[in-house]
């Protein structure tokens, strides 16, 4: 779980120290929780892989994306600088827009840990030996980043200077977050024994000495996960058994030295994150489908499934709450459907705030001229004056000029209106090729609303036909030669001409001593979906292990090659 949370202004933290005392042992929200506008802020290229790790106030969101660092903002999903483009990840980012993470600059190599600031990457653990990894974890307002060396050494960075912290008498410790007053918590073993060995304690590390917060009663292993402006920290503490090795820990909150088990309806739970005002997030293991975990939030007393809070119909479960902004905004893990990550925002709006939303499209390619992908954009509710929302598409694997044509503007919706249609023209053409997407963004540009799904993909479906080639198993012969038939398919009859190469392959059978080799092209006119290779096997009398040959097709015209290669199994019947 995540990780770090900054404030607004360095100059807030003399307020912070006011406020700490002045805090009881329960955390206070400003306003209740919800309801929420749902943002996907995507992903790199085709590979639904994202995570939200923080969010500052100022709204700009870190995590990765196909194994890519980044930073949303404004909808924009952004790269961070990535010398060595071997993957990485941000972890943190303070209101200043500097972001803590880590890089791994040499592939197979592990990661170091990183601060970025714009657009320069900063290595805070350059003298690491090359089997040694690192990450940053938190960073403050002041620029300070705590991390953790090889898993068991935890730092703090600060102007260029790398201080361990040490730990609690188990020889290894983690840290996960640092406020603008310096404070800062994670984890550490302790000296102390249980049947699954050296168990972890949740610390706070203040003015070079290391405090144990304890454990909740019946615990045996905890760690914090964030700590905020007031000294308030959050985190999880419970066992494991050692038998089965089923988890139970507890969401804690901690304040003015007290340990509070936060009333989280679940017999697993852990916090991730606690803004200023006292509201806290997290996950907690309940019920199956997607993911068996969910997403909750604490505020007032309650604990709510944020699942109840976004718009019904969204197709995004919502897992993993890492981080929660002073504005009440949330980043975290969704599923899809299909089990794929998704990095989420969710925003607090008033209730009747229409939300924009845009729709997916899928359109048939075509042979020539042109097709409509039609999107729709929609409102939630009906505003009471005008709204106008700006789009632009960008490239996927499609490419526009070639597979589509790119189009940017702006579309308005009346009072009372909550649909619109934005048409992209799509290319038709007779190439076999996998299907295809791009993407239209979306954004505010004038009216009382707010934006939920920010992206729209487009697919386009490739309708020229699919080709396919068949294998053959047969005994070889005593004598003379076998025909071996492949079968070479379409899935449906072209109007147009169809052609492929093919050439035969060795595998353990080999050419002129086993088989006769073959290449040419084969051509399918208007009408037909089937063509047929003749490849003859040798016989002999020897006896040997059974043997394989290919047949391969190549460089299809009119076409879209599904399996390229059939096997030809030649069975030995001599013994």
């Amino acid at each position: 779980m995540k990780r770090s949370r900054s404030w607004s202004a360095v100059g807030l933290s003399v307020l912070a120290l006011v406020l700490a005392a002045a805090e009881v042992h329960g955390p206070r929200a400003a306003t209740p929780p919800g309801p929420y506008a749902l943002t996907d802020l995507g992903t790199f290229g085709t590979v639904q892989s994202a995570t939200a790790y923080d969010i500052n106030d100022a709204g700009q969101a870190v995590g990765y994306a196909a194994s890519r660092a980044f930073v949303w903002q404004n909808g924009t999903l952004s790269m961070l600088a990535n010398p060595g483009g071997a993957g990485g990840l941000a972890n943190a980012i303070n209101a200043f827009g500097q972001i803590a993470g880590s890089l791994r600059f040499v592939a197979a190599q592990p990661t170091h840990a990183v601060r970025w600031e714009n657009g320069t990457v900063t290595d805070l653990t350059p003298d690491l030996t090359v089997n040694e990894g690192a990450a940053a974890n938190g960073i403050n307002g002041a620029g300070d980043v705590v991390g953790t060396i090889s898993y068991g050494t935890a730092f703090l960075w600060r102007n260029g200077t790398r201080t361990i912290l040490g730990h609690l008498g188990g020889g290894a410790s983690t840290a996960g977050d640092i406020n603008d007053a310096g404070d800062i918590v994670g984890s550490s073993y302790t000296a102390d024994v249980t049947p699954l060995g050296l168990m972890q304690h949740p610390f706070l590390w203040r003015n070079g000495v290391m405090t144990d917060l304890g454990l909740l009663p019946g615990a045996d292993d905890g760690g914090a996960a964030a700590i905020n402006g007031a000294g308030q920290i959050v985190g999880s503490s419970g066992r494991t058994d050692p038998e089965t090795y089923e988890t139970s820990y507890r969401a804690f909150l901690y304040a003015d030295g007290v340990m509070t088990a936060l009333p989280v309806p679940s017999f697993d739970s852990y916090a991730g994150d606690i803004n200023d005002n006292g509201v806290v997030v997290g996950t907690m293991r309940a019920g199956t489908g997607v993911s068996k975990w969910r997403a909750w939030i604490y505020a007032d007393g309650v604990v709510t499934d944020l699942n109840t809070l976004i718009p019904a119909g969204a197709g995004l479960h919502l897992a993993y709450a890492n981080a929660i902004n002073n504005a009440g905004q949330i980043v975290g893990t969704a599923f899809d459907s299909r089990g794929a990550y998704h990095a989420f925002l969710l925003t607090p709006v008033a209730a009747g705030t229409p939300v924009v939303q845009v729709g997916d499209a899928s359109v048939s390619e075509g042979h020539a001229g042109s097709s409509e992908a039609a999107f729709a954009v929609t409102l939630s509710a009906a505003a009471s004056q005008p709204v106008t929302v700006s789009y632009a598409t960008a490239d996927g694997s499609a490419q526009s000029g070639s597979d589509y044509q790119a189009s940017s503007g702006a579309v308005t919706f009346a009072a009372g209106e909550t649909s619109k249609t934005i048409a992209v023209l799509v290319n038709g053409d007779r190439i076999g090729e996998p299907n295809e997407t791009f993407v239209l963004n979306v954004g505010l540009a004038a009216g009382n609303a707010v934006i939920g799904d920010a992206q729209g993909v487009a697919t386009i479906v490739d309708d020229e036909p699919r080709m396919t080639v068949d294998s053959v198993s047969k005994n070889e012969g005593n004598a003379g030669t076998t025909a071996f038939t492949f079968t070479v398919r379409l899935s449906a009859a072209s109007a147009g001409g169809v052609s492929v190469n093919f050439a035969t392959a060795d595998g353990s059978a080999k050419a002129g001593e086993d088989y006769v080799s073959q290449s040419g092209t084969l051509t399918f006119t208007p009408g037909q979906t089937s063509k047929t290779v003749t490849v003859n096997v040798k016989g002999d009398k020897k006896a040997e292990f059974q043997e394989v040959f290919y047949l391969n097709l190549s460089a299809a015209s009119g076409a879209f090659v599904e399996a390229s290669q059939g096997t030809g199994v030649v069975r030995n019947d001599d013994r």
